[in-house]
């Protein structure tokens, strides 16, 4: 145990066993604060939290690199700056000037299709990078845009003119079925059986499924979805395809 203890302390040189034993609480320390971290700072990714999660993962891997660096005071300063981003955070969703003065603004790069140079030039914002980004919101005609804007995040929001956008099932009226995702009611062989709850569904209906398309025993069942129209999918374990000499069993209700 104080042998343990060791490798949280002080040391000039740090054995292969400290090493390990600092690296795997290291990434243990990560893994605690990244996952109570507001969604925000790994999705948006904006400059604020893009410095905090290079000062964290600095501050966790500091003691693995380094045997003379206490690990406690690592532990202390992760805390603290835990604490602070969480506060400013918590300020910035509140205060909408705080938030601007932390986070930044959106900056416009095209308004009613025209560019904006200036504000191109201030976010060092190339051509080749717009046309790029462009592209990859199906946007590559500057004449079917109307704005561009660079999202505090570093992404670009593309809106295309009225007239370029593709009509959708409301234009014309047409009605729509339903969406959502599709419910498993088998998984690996394994009967889900708090959905076919959800759905009001008994085991005897899913068998009756499956018997419909010559499938004997759930556990020879790979997968099992419904769609939220009634749409039943099945795909069969390889083991079961060789069973029955097929080369594919996946089909669906539509497909009779």
């Amino acid at each position: 145990m104080n042998q343990l203890l060791d490798f949280f302390k002080l040391t000039e040189k740090l054995s292969t066993a400290g090493f390990a034993v600092r690296a795997f609480v290291s990434i243990i320390l990560i893994y605690i604060m990244s996952r109570f971290l507001m969604k925000r700072a790994a999705g948006q990714f904006t400059a604020f939290d893009f410095t905090f999660l290079w000062m964290l993962g600095a501050l966790a891997v500091a003691p693995v690199l380094d045997g003379k660096i206490l690990f406690t005071t690592t532990v202390l300063a992760t805390a603290t700056l835990y604490f602070w981003h969480f506060a400013l955070s918590w300020l910035s969703v509140r205060n909408h000037v705080f938030a601007a003065l932390l986070i930044g603004k959106p900056t416009v790069l095209i308004e009613k299709g025209k560019m904006n140079e200036v504000n191109m030039r201030r976010s060092f914002f190339s051509t080749d990078i717009l046309l790029s980004e462009m592209r990859l919101s199906d946007a590559p005609n500057l004449t079917e845009v109307d704005q561009a804007i660079l999202e505090t995040s570093g992404h670009l929001s593309v809106i295309k003119k009225s007239g370029h956008i593709p009509p959708t099932p409301v234009d014309f009226q047409i009605p729509i079925l339903s969406g959502g995702l599709p419910t498993v009611l088998v998984n690996n062989g394994k009967i889900i059986y708090d959905n076919l709850k959800s759905l009001n569904y008994k085991e005897e209906w899913l068998k009756e499924q499956l018997n419909k398309y010559g499938i004997i025993n759930t556990e020879d069942v790979y997968l099992a979805t419904i769609s939220s129209n009634g749409d039943f999918y099945y795909s069969v374990k390889k083991a079961a395809h060789k069973l029955e000499g097929e080369k594919y069993a996946i089909r669906t209700r539509n497909d009779e």
